[in-house]
């Protein structure tokens, strides 16, 4: 896994070796996080150090829903157009 570090206003890198075990819960906690609506879809895929695009497959892969605030909103926003259609 690679980290970056911000030390002293130097920004450094490095490779560490982390157990399969710690991945997978580090992965279940940021998609946990996305699930309850505390991080964007962008910002665990940057968590993750993944594209967004490939966030959004393993989201369909792990059958998670999109987070029930999104949920709302994205509901709201069709009423909305069906309103103005009306």
């Amino acid at each position: 896994m690679l980290v970056v570090l911000t030390v002293g206003g130097r920004r450094l890198r490095m490779t560490v070796a982390v157990p399969e075990r710690i991945k997978e819960r580090f992965l279940n906690e940021i998609l946990e996080m996305y699930a309850k609506g505390e991080v964007s879809a962008g910002k665990a895929a940057e968590m993750l150090g993944i594209p967004r695009a490939a966030f959004c497959e393993l989201l369909a892969e792990k059958g998670i829903p999109l987070p029930e605030k999104l949920n709302r909103s994205v509901l709201k926003e069709l009423k909305n157009l069906e309103t103005k259609k009306a």
